[in-house]
Formats: structure tokens, sequence, C-alpha cells
């Protein structure tokens, strides 16, 4: 070894006894190290230690937001206070036995950080000071968590805000009545263990289908997810849980002949606005009409968007459950609404400019094979409507 790399081979070796002593590296965990046989040399996992309490607490703002994708304010203000309200109110259903909890803010921090990064569960393992069993543990606890506040985040609007919403939608391309829009968008996954073939896309990916409804400010207002890709957008639709109540109780979601918007993959309804097919007969009337129902669609879009590009895991999430992926793509909306309750998120254009490019490069590589028209030819209610819209529109 020449004396250059002894040099080296020193300051490694200093740098690293400062680390153990200053604390920020911890060799035990039970999780990985199995102690029945001593005789046999073992690799102990070296991770961070105290990484929120050194680290994380020290993070400026703008650094914290960049990492966890939401701010600092949404975290420990609105997140963090509805996850400990849920988990004391599971831990008073559930017996508690065993080692103790890791604290939820931990749990939460890590689940944050693997829904924001690609990062495999080692490496966030490590730091975090959380074996990988821990973790996937920690995973499925702060999903259930969250997903027992979606009925309380994920909200259809009624009232005043019902009143909102339309007006906001109008400012847009001046078309009256809107509430929504609808659309459905792919999330890529590894290939499930049983009927694999039902989820695959034209280009050999696999993939679900993510259904969403979105407001004018980019929230979500409703969504359903689980479908494979194989299905259609009009049979997820008409399986959905919103077109079932829909039909049950249309004054309850459309009081005055209000309506969400969809594109020609969706049935053209009394409350489900389509564009006209283009078959190369349209009139100026109705090609104006179908650009300004695009121009107030985009919502949905740059929701999908927003969801891509501040969570970056849903490009391609790679879980072995696929039985949990749906609750974790519900997870992952709720927490996309209550970052958007943060009104002074800085970082939300670049999220959507981030999302727009994936989507960009998801169409050109697996379209959707099943997103034909929906449109018959006969004269629905739906249709007289949309053709009533069109008329005064361009009148």
């Amino acid at each position: 070894m020449t004396s250059h790399h002894k040099i080296l081979a020193i300051a490694a070796n200093s740098s690293f006894k400062l680390l153990l002593d200053c604390g920020l590296f911890t060799f035990d965990d039970e999780d990985d190290v199995n102690d029945e046989d001593s005789t046999y040399e073992k690799d102990v996992p070296i991770r961070i230690k105290n990484y929120i309490e050194n680290v994380v607490v020290y993070y400026s703002d703008s650094v914290f937001q960049s990492h966890f994708r939401l701010s600092r304010s949404v975290f420990y203000n609105t997140l963090l206070p509805m996850i400990e309200v849920s988990q004391n109110n599971m831990n008073n259903i559930e017996k508690k036995t065993g080692r103790p909890e890791i604290p939820i803010e931990k749990q939460l921090l890590s689940v944050l950080w693997i829904l924001a990064t690609p990062d495999s569960y080692r490496s966030v393992g490590e730091k975090f000071d959380m074996g990988k069993s821990s973790l996937s543990v920690s995973f499925f606890r702060v999903i259930n968590l969250i997903i027992m506040n979606a009925s309380n985040v994920i909200i259809w609007p009624h009232g005043e805000e019902l009143e909102r919403q339309k007006e906001l939608f109008f400012r847009m391309a001046s078309i009256p009545n809107v509430i929504g829009a609808v659309d459905g968008t792919f999330i890529s996954i590894k290939a499930p263990k049983q009927d694999a073939e039902v989820y695959v896309t034209r280009k050999c990916n696999y993939a679900i289908t993510l259904q969403a409804i979105t407001n004018a400010e980019l929230k979500f207002t409703d969504v359903f997810v689980g479908y494979p890709c194989s299905v259609s957008d009009t049979r997820i639709f008409r399986n959905s849980d919103i077109y079932v109540n829909i039909l049950k109780n249309e004054k309850f979601y459309f009081p005055n002949d209000e309506h969400i918007l969809g594109d020609k993959a969706y049935p053209p309804l009394t409350w489900c606005v389509e564009p006209y097919i283009n078959r190369g007969r349209l009139t100026e009337a109705q090609k104006n009409f179908n650009f300004n129902i695009s121009r107030t669609r985009q919502t949905v879009e740059r929701s999908f968007a927003l969801f891509f590009g501040r969570f970056r895991r849903f490009k391609y999430l790679d879980m072995s459950r696929t039985d949990f992926i749906p609750s974790t793509v519900l997870a992952a909306c709720v927490l996309h609404n209550l970052c958007l309750k943060n009104k002074s998120d800085a970082n939300i254009n670049d999220y959507i400019e981030e999302g727009m490019n994936f989507l960009r490069h998801q169409r050109t590589e697996c379209p959707n094979p099943a997103r034909e028209s929906s449109e018959d030819h006969r004269r629905t209610d739906g249709k007289l409507k949309r053709d009533t819209m069109c008329e005064l529109y361009n009148a």
C-alpha cells in the first residue's frame, strides 16, 4: 500500500470512529441479527442512529419539503396529529403486547420517504434505524392509519363548497354547472402472482387503473382504484362506488342539474358530459364546445401530474402484495389532498411539471387499449343535455 493510500485509510477510519463516538450509527438490530449461533461471523448492519433528532429537526423548511414532498407545517400541524388520533383509537381496540412500538413520528416520516422516492426498503431502513421487517410492518400500519381518515379528506362538494367549485370551473372556459372532472390513469406495478395476464399493457408492462374525480383546485373528490389495466374505463366507471351511489340518489350529488366532465371513454349522462366524437362531421359550434370542455378538464390531468410528481414511488410501485396496492394508492390520495391544504406550497408547479413529463412518456409507452368511445347511436338524455349546452354556449 502506498503512503497516499495509507493516509486515505487512516482518514476514513478516523472519520468512521468520529461518527460512532457522536452516536450517529448503531449496530444492534434484533430483526436482522440471529444470535442463536455465535460461532459464525455475522454481518451486523450499520444504520444511522437518531436521524430525526440529529438531522431532520435541523432541516430548513425547503429541505424538509424536498425530502418528504410535503411542508413541515402540513406534517406537524395536520398529518401527524391526525395519525396520532387514529393510532390512539386503534390502540383502544387492539391489545398491545411485546416490544415497545416505534414512535409514530419515525414511522410516518419513514413511510413518507418511501412514497416520495424510489429508494429501497433497506436504504430507508438504514436512514431511520429500522430493520427491513420493522419498516415493512410500519408501512402497513401507517397506510391503514391514513386511509382511516379518507372519508374526511376526500370529500364530495356540497352546499357553499359546491357553489364555489362551480364558479372556479366556470372561470376556466365559461362552461356552467361543472363541479368536477373524471379520468383514469395507469399505475405501473410488478407482475402479480395471480392472473398476471389481465394486468398487462400493450408494452408488456403491468398496471392497475386509478379513476379519480377532481375539483378545480386539483383535489380528489372521489377515487376508485384496483381494477387491472385491461378493463375499460367505461366498465370501471360503471362499477365504481360513486356511479352506483349517484344512481341511487342523483340529487344528493347534483342538486341543481350540475355535472362532471369526462372524455370520450365515459358514457353520456345527464350528470357526466363528454365531448362530441370527431368523425369528420362536427360543426364549428361542436368543435368549439369540445375545445372548451378540454380546457376545463385539464384539472384532472394536472391532479394526476401532481400526484406522480410528488409521490415518485407510484411511477413504478414495486410491491409484492398486490392486494395491498389499492390501499397504498388511496393513502397517497389522502396525502395529496392534505398537501393541497397548504396554499403556500411553492413546489407544486415543479411537481406538476415532473408529473406531466412522466404522463407523456407513459402515454407513449403504454397507450390504454381500452379507451374506446363509449358513445352509441341512441339519443340518450345525456346527449340531449350536451346538445342543449352546446347551443347555449355558442349562442
